[in-house]
Parts: C-alpha cells; sequence; structure tokens
C-alpha cells in the first residue's frame, strides 16, 4: 500500500512539473541545464570566407544540422575550395562537428 502511494505521488509531481515546464516552452532539462544556443543566421548557406594563400583557391564553408537532427547538440561545418575565376569545386574539406554552447534558460535576455 506504501508503494502505490509513494508511486502515485511521484506520478501527480512529475506530472505537475512537465506541465508547468511546457506551459513556459522549456523543459525540465532545458531548465537545468540550460538551452542549446541559437543557430547561426547563415545556416545551409555557403559563405565566402576568403582566399586560400598557398593556392589562390576561394574557401566557402556553411553550417547546418545533421540529417534528422533539427535542434541538437551539435551542427556539421562543411568547407569547400574554389577556383575563384571558372567558379569549379577543387576540393572537400571533411565534415567537421561543431558543439553547441548551452544558454541559461533562469536568465531573462533582456
Amino acid at each position: 500500500m506504501t508503494y502505490f502511494v509513494v508511486f502515485t505521488a511521484l506520478v501527480f509531481w512529475a506530472a505537475t512539473f512537465t506541465v508547468f515546464f511546457t506551459s513556459q516552452g522549456s523543459s525540465v532539462l532545458e531548465f537545468l541545464l540550460g538551452r542549446y544556443e541559437a543557430p547561426p543566421e547563415h545556416l545551409n548557406i555557403w559563405l565566402d570566407v576568403g582566399i586560400e594563400q598557398p593556392s589562390g583557391l576561394l574557401r566557402q564553408e556553411r553550417v547546418l544540422f545533421p540529417p534528422g537532427r533539427q535542434d541538437g547538440p551539435v551542427l556539421l561545418c562543411q568547407v569547400r575550395y574554389r577556383d575563384p575565376t571558372s567558379k569549379a569545386i577543387v576540393r572537400i574539406a571533411p565534415e567537421q562537428r561543431v558543439r553547441r554552447r548551452r544558454v541559461s534558460a533562469r536568465t531573462s535576455g533582456g
């Protein structure tokens, strides 16, 4: 009988906290650890970074979410090198994983 009462109380408080955090637009995990920082404004857009000095190639990079993970803890950074005159892609660097920082959900932004 005691286990039933304890279990019922735990379920009640878990449901209460879930409803509270959901109404605040957050979750318990986000409240305790913080939300992930916002993705960059240039998400999925190739940006010209500059000319690589030894080769003279135009360096372009973009940041995107991994496939199937639209708000995960990591982003992918892709880099490619193009010929500045013909715009042909000459070389592609391996993708790099970029960890997203957590920003406190407890402090107000303003």
